[in-house]
């Protein structure tokens, strides 16, 4: 069995030690639980938006995935006014997904048309980048 191998880019450095209560491991294994169904978790990353600094409107993480293997990323940010606009693009930064027309969808299922590094985008509002409450989380099954 393939697994992927995340990679976050300046993402997990100390995320640990800077998770807020809503960033909380625990939180985040429950919703990972709830979210991932028959796929098997491989990685989840989660930070509190503040630890972000100045980029606080486009949050952005890469991760690896394997040709032909199928994969389902979950959306858990938290604290947010609304739900958080997410995208995932492909190792030639091609849209693959965006929830953009309906920001209430959590996740995305797909099929790796090639090996590679994958992006995953979050867009936060204004409003909610100058709180810098909220938790910006996601995670990754695969079948």
């Amino acid at each position: 069995m393939k697994k992927t191998y995340l990679i976050i880019i300046a993402f997990l450095a100390g995320f640990a030690q800077t998770a807020s209560a809503q960033c909380s491991d625990k939180t985040i294994k429950r919703l990972c639980k709830e979210g991932l169904g028959s796929y098997i978790f491989e990685s989840a990353a989660f930070k509190p938006l503040s630890a972000f600094g100045a980029k606080k409107n486009l949050v952005e993480a890469a991760f690896s995935v394997y040709s032909q293997e199928n994969y389902r990323v979950i959306n858990l940010c938290q604290g947010f006014s609304d739900n958080l606009e997410f995208a995932v693009y492909d190792t030639d930064h091609n849209l693959l997904f965006s929830n953009k027309t309906d920001k209430s969808v959590k996740f995305y299922d797909f099929v790796a048309q090639k090996s590679g590094d994958f992006t995953i985008e979050f867009k936060v509002p204004p409003a909610d980048a100058k709180a810098g409450n909220s938790c910006v989380a996601f995670a990754i099954g695969y079948k």
